[in-house]
């Protein structure tokens, strides 16, 4: 049985001669495993494929295994632009790598796919608080992180965070990351803004 997906390739693996295993997280299946054989240098959309960052609609079959045979491909977007920038690279790469530390294997969630796609093509708008907001993004999502203006005990505004929790000075502890209020606004609005533009990232560099 042949399924079709669309995915974005995470991390490439060299297997056995001219084969790789991809990690590829997918908009309805999660992140799965594609072995991808016989590869050639003729092949460009193959090889762009299995270069991280790009996205693709698959066609794949379920092998009896956890792993996916590669059965045709057509490719959506390269995000050249990432490789041509290194901070665009290596905020890109940090994304990805939060990805693969942090979530389950197979779990479906299509907006975590969504919010991938979207962020690659927008990192050019500022690398270092796009990385920050698919941080808090991607915790908030996976519940880990509940985030408000105002403090979870009471009205007050919030200014700290501990275990997850949004804190006003008040009810903060020892153990609570503390910032400006100012800067505790940023990042919510980092964490929740579906829009980000150049003025809404721009972040204080104290």
């Amino acid at each position: 049985m042949l399924i079709k997906t669309k995915g974005v390739t995470l991390k490439s693996t060299p297997f056995k001669d001219r084969s790789k295993i991809l990690q590829v997280l997918t908009d309805d299946l999660g992140i799965i495993s594609i072995i991808v054989k016989s590869l050639s240098k003729k092949n460009l959309n193959m090889i762009s494929f299995c270069s991280p960052f790009t996205i693709s609609e698959l066609v794949l079959k379920k092998n009896r295994s956890d792993i996916y045979s590669l059965r045709d491909l057509s490719l959506i977007d390269a995000n050249m632009h990432l490789r041509k920038n290194l901070k665009h690279l290596t905020a890109a790469s940090f994304m990805i790598k939060a990805i693969l530390d942090s979530h389950i294997y197979q779990k479906k969630d299509f907006n975590l796919f969504l919010l991938l796609k979207s962020y690659l093509k927008k990192i050019s708008i500022n690398p270092d608080a796009m990385h920050l907001s698919f941080l808090l993004k991607l915790l908030s999502n996976e519940g880990f992180l509940h985030l408000n203006t105002k403090c979870s005990n009471c009205e007050k505004d919030a200014i700290s965070l501990s275990n997850g929790e949004s804190l006003c000075l008040e009810h903060s502890n020892s153990y609570a990351i503390k910032f400006e209020l100012e800067d505790f606004k940023k990042i919510f609005v980092l964490c929740f803004s579906k829009s980000l533009d150049r003025k809404s990232t721009r972040l204080n560099s104290s």
